[in-house]
């Protein structure tokens, strides 16, 4: 969901936007800047459409439950982002591509101990914390690709269709909303994408 809000507000900049998604049918835009590629960001030579002639790689992928439910059953692979993102850094490499801001989540890595007691206790007790493994991976792997890589982690993802100013913190200094609308997200990765 926030993959798709990235895409519109691309097109809305203007930017040509080449998009790689496992289901076609669920991308409902008609845009000609937009190129669809159905396929699975698993497979390297499905990433490597994607990547040729890119100027930067924005990533929104992460495990999914059959519902929104912490303890719904986990639908992907458990390793979805780390192979994936093997993947795109391989392709963008191949291609001479520096730029990649992957959406993580508020709790991974350094950034778990100022979650609050709630958000603790689902990473450590429910199928949300499956994601945040995932996300753990995808962090460690980008840390050690040599690229210009920006990992947001969003607090709880809403769809509120009110825009917001986006509060960052940088290891906890600030103190931050629970939740923040998948469009703020969005924006602030396209805005930041020439830093």
């Amino acid at each position: 969901r926030t993959g798709i809000e990235i895409v519109k507000q691309a097109l809305e900049k203007g930017w040509v936007v080449k998009a790689l998604v496992r289901d076609k049918q669920k991308i409902k835009l008609a845009n000609p800047n937009l190129q669809v590629i159905e396929g699975n960001p698993m497979r390297i030579d499905d990433v490597r459409k994607v990547i040729k002639e890119t100027h930067a790689i924005f990533v929104a992928l992460n495990i999914g439950r059959k519902s929104d439910l912490p303890w719904a059953k986990v639908t992907s692979p458990l390793d979805l982002l780390y192979t994936s993102m093997k993947n795109i850094i391989f392709a963008m490499n191949e291609n001479g591509v520096k730029r990649v801001i992957t959406v993580s989540a508020w709790g991974t890595g350094d950034s778990y101990k100022e979650t609050n007691w709630i958000f603790k206790f689902l990473i450590k007790k429910t199928n949300v914390g499956v994601a945040y493994a995932g996300h753990e991976d995808q962090e460690r792997v980008l840390r050690t690709s040599g690229l210009k890589w920006t990992s947001v982690r969003p607090v709880g993802l809403s769809s509120s269709e009110k825009q917001k100013q986006v509060r960052v913190s940088i290891k906890g200094d600030k103190k931050l909303n629970m939740t923040i609308s998948r469009k703020d997200v969005a924006r602030f990765m396209l805005d930041i994408v020439d830093d």
